[in-house]
């Protein structure tokens, strides 16, 4: 999966890029297939593998409303292991990332699904990852974004406000305040939405951000679900010599708190 210097030059200025398909039709045919059952509703009546990004019940079944998230289906179905989208992600780790003494076997993988239902108002706010992620260490690290049908700005492609991974990570909160709700805001006043770039995928297409890229989803408005294969890569993180400090991580995070390991490995 080679990079030329150009989009090499971009990713680092810009703190993303949008990349052409990065596997096979056929491999998003059969990611689209183990999605669609990694989501469907347990037949024996059992909790589903998901819950819900943005929602605050753990009880509650994907609705119009609802951002329908899996961490780790590697560890449901290890032959994404194997997958075209996960040696590319490290081929494209291998060239993007300082590596130093490290090789590709040092590097780190984790990975999660994201589907939103057709007509969902569920939108994913402005955020950067590394704001989830622990105050002690430091990160070098980026997310593949890669879509499982063709994209749309509708459908709630990524976007990005450029060149906001240079800064450091701004204070976040939790969604409308409730802190049983998993996913991160960025407070009032640091996302300039003026300058953000949406980037619509073709199938199999990707996005690559930094940790510390601002990025948003809107809410799925087509007929069809959107799925979203991520891949997050990166070296070891090293301990701070001064611990950051993330308060919206210190707060009760409610009956999700288990599934907010950052370095748990898949």
């Amino acid at each position: 999966m080679p990079l030329n210097s150009e989009q090499q030059k971009e990713f680092h200025e810009q703190g993303f890029i949008c990349l052409e398909p990065i596997m096979t039709t056929d491999e998003v045919t059969e990611l689209r297939e183990i999605f669609d059952r990694l989501f469907s509703k347990p037949a024996d009546g059992s909790k589903p593998l998901y819950y819900d990004l943005t929602g605050n019940d753990p009880d509650a079944e994907m609705n119009d409303g609802a951002v329908p998230q899996l961490l780790h289906p590697s560890n449901h179905v290890p032959e994404l292991k194997q997958s075209q989208a996960w040696k590319a992600s490290l081929d494209l780790a291998m060239q993007l990332l300082k590596m130093g003494d490290y090789t590709r076997d040092d590097l780190i993988v984790r990975d999660h699904a994201i589907v939103k239902p057709p007509g969902s108002t569920g939108a994913t706010p402005w955020h950067q990852d590394e704001a989830y992620w622990d105050e002690d260490k430091d990160y070098q690290e980026f997310s593949v974004w890669i879509a499982l049908q063709d994209t749309t700005e509708e459908m709630g492609c990524m976007q990005f406000i450029p060149g906001s991974q240079k800064g450091e990570v701004h204070p976040h909160h939790t969604w409308q305040n409730d802190p049983n709700v998993i996913a991160l805001e960025i407070n009032d006043g640091y996302v300039n939405e003026s300058l953000k770039i949406p980037c619509p995928l073709t199938a199999g297409g990707a996005t690559l951000h930094h940790s510390r890229t601002m990025h948003y989803t809107s809410p799925n408005q087509s007929t069809e679900p959107r799925r979203a294969f991520i891949l997050t890569v990166g070296t070891p993180p090293q301990i701070l010599a001064t611990p950051r400090d993330f308060p919206w991580n210190h707060k009760d995070r409610g009956y999700k708190q288990h599934i907010l390991d950052p370095q748990a490995e898949a």
